[in-house]
């Protein structure tokens, strides 16, 4: 699939808002954030609204009829795509809803119970994000039992990285924010390689003989179905080489899991925690971007076949 600047900026920029808003919405429910510095948490809740709506506008361009995108909240009973417009929009007043609570009464019951209410709802979100491409069938690359898990533990990692630096700034301490976001960086490096893995391993969904009903060998085509490159072909039929896909992995591995996990383990001790978690935050921004990029890139829809594309 062609990776298009819209949509790798809203689902690497709602993965930073909505994994802030987990993690702010986590430590309010667990009574974790310091009384005394409410402009932690409100600050963290407007970058992240911010991150969130940012990523969400971008979406919109991606559209070829973009006044048409106010009837995505429509279809929520069988759309995935409408389901996190609904989810995404009820995250904002939730938001705000917990930003006053804890400026009120910081260990109130109701800011515990708005705080797991953000927790759920920004992760929810991720996850409806997540099963747009997941229940894809003819895209073996995103119809599989790794995409969600994987949609949710990197805005879990990019918003722990977040919310280190942010506290960094406001408090002069990463905290156990900083052993967070490292442990954060590992899993998500180790789900990243077991994902790479899969679809490695993964035969095609298809062969151009068995879409013709021969059970066994090969089959070619005569002619090109077109002379001129068409829809189909510009957005499915893309392909990256071998040797290029594999240099990119490196690269998200390295910059955008492996670097933040040493510099939070540097805030963490702490050696420079403001500039470690900023670097961190960095790092793991350009990597998740390579990352969303191979994503898209790698994959390979079943209609390219009809072309002669591999899938």
């Amino acid at each position: 699939m062609r990776p298009a600047a819209s949509i790798l900026l809203l689902t690497t920029a709602t993965g930073f808002g909505f994994g802030l808003l987990a993690w702010l919405g986590a430590y309010a429910a667990l009574g974790l954030l310091p009384p005394e510095a409410p402009a932690l948490l409100i600050a963290g809740i407007a970058l992240a609204l911010i991150l969130a709506s940012v990523g969400l506008l971008a979406s919109v361009f991606h559209l070829e009829r973009k006044e048409r995108a106010w009837r995505a909240f429509t279809q929520w009973r069988s759309s995935w795509l409408s389901r996190e417009g609904v989810a995404a929009v009820l995250i904002y007043p939730l938001a705000i809803a917990l930003g006053v609570a804890f400026l009120r009464d910081a260990q109130s019951l109701w800011t515990r119970l708005l705080g797991a209410a953000t927790l759920v709802g920004s992760l929810g979100t991720v996850y409806c994000t997540a099963m747009i491409y997941a229940s894809l069938k003819p895209v073996r690359q995103w119809h599989n039992a790794h995409t969600a898990p994987d949609y949710l533990l990197y805005a879990l990692f990019s918003g722990a990285v977040l919310f280190a630096a942010l506290r960094t700034a406001a408090l002069g301490a990463a905290g156990p924010m900083a052993s967070v976001a490292a442990l954060m960086a590992a899993l998500a490096c180790f789900a990243k390689c077991a994902y790479w893995r899969h679809i490695d391993r993964q035969g095609p969904l298809a062969t151009l003989a068995s879409a013709i009903g021969l059970p066994k060998g090969t089959a070619k085509a005569l002619d090109a179905p077109h002379f001129s490159e068409n829809y189909i072909l510009r957005q499915m039929g893309f392909v990256i080489a071998r040797r290029h896909a594999a240099r990119l992995r490196r690269l998200a591995l390295g910059v955008g899991f492996a670097l933040p996990l040493v510099l939070e383990v540097l805030a963490g001790l702490p050696v420079v925690p403001l500039t470690s978690t900023l670097l961190a935050l960095g790092c793991a921004a350009v990597g998740l971007l390579i990352e969303r990029w191979l994503f898209f890139g790698e994959a390979t829809h079943v209609a390219a076949l009809y072309y002669g594309r591999p899938v």
